[in-house]
């Protein structure tokens, strides 16, 4: 049998502010214990500057990784109030395309196209039709196998999360809104967060904090580092104490 969404009751609900407290105080015992900084920036609903459209992470940590650079850490946070952003949806294009490609791949490998070809007592039609119905049919047999695969699904949230441009991206959530998507589609959450590098943290009624898994670090950028995009880039630099480039 299949599993019934739970229903949470409201005294276990955490709300939005909550999932954030949570989650940024487990993040700075996390980093201050596993990288050991010299000192850690931690702060709540910091903004991108302007030109990045001013898009607000419900936390940001930053530390210094050389005397110029920080790593920087984005955070976002989910309660059920948000919930429509969690729930994966199946990007149909993708799932269409993928299918009729799988379909031609095995069209061509089952060597049907070389063997009806040769068939030189069959009309051109029937040696087109034979190949195309059995493209037609892998491809309609791949895309029912895989129509709920993680590969073919995305959530509002992951691109809320790459809206704060970081070294690591977390996405924080209550076990209660987790526990209020389709059961179906949990696992599947999980598998698109990881399959797109963003570390995944629950939070349970009384505020304790477990980790799923831990994000992809991204590349270190060039001449700078992540702290460009936000708006708060100088006062956090003179918090870190690194070297403010002069402005010309």
């Amino acid at each position: 049998m299949a599993k019934k969404k739970k229903r949470i009751p409201k005294e276990d609900r955490l709300i939005e502010l909550e999932v954030q407290k949570a989650a940024q105080a487990y993040l700075e015992h996390y980093y201050k214990t596993q990288e050991r900084p010299k000192v850690l920036y931690s702060n709540l609903e910091e903004r991108t500057k302007h030109k990045y459209g001013m898009k607000r992470a419900d936390g940001l940590l930053a530390y210094p990784m050389s005397k110029t650079k920080a790593y920087v850490v984005s955070m976002e946070a989910k309660s059920h109030k948000t919930l429509k952003a969690l729930k994966p949806y199946r990007i149909d294009k993708l799932w269409v395309k993928d299918s009729l490609w799988h379909g031609l791949l095995f069209t061509i490998l089952s060597g049907v196209m070389f063997f009806v070809w040769r068939m030189t007592d069959e009309s051109f039609w029937i040696r087109f039709v034979i190949p195309m119905v059995v493209l037609l049919g892998a491809s309609a047999l791949y895309a029912y196998i895989f129509r709920n695969s993680h590969k073919y699904q995305e959530m509002k949230v992951i691109h809320q999360v790459f809206q704060y441009p970081a070294n690591e991206q977390w996405l924080s959530l209550s076990n209660d809104s987790f526990e209020m998507i389709d059961p179906k589609l949990q696992d599947n959450l999980i598998k698109i967060c990881k399959a797109r590098g963003v570390g995944v943290l629950m939070v349970d009624p009384k505020k304790n904090v477990a980790m799923v898994h831990g994000p992809k670090k991204r590349p270190k950028r060039w001449f700078s580092d992540y702290l460009h995009f936000y708006h708060a880039e100088e006062e956090i630099r003179k918090q870190l104490g690194l070297k403010i480039k002069q402005k010309k």
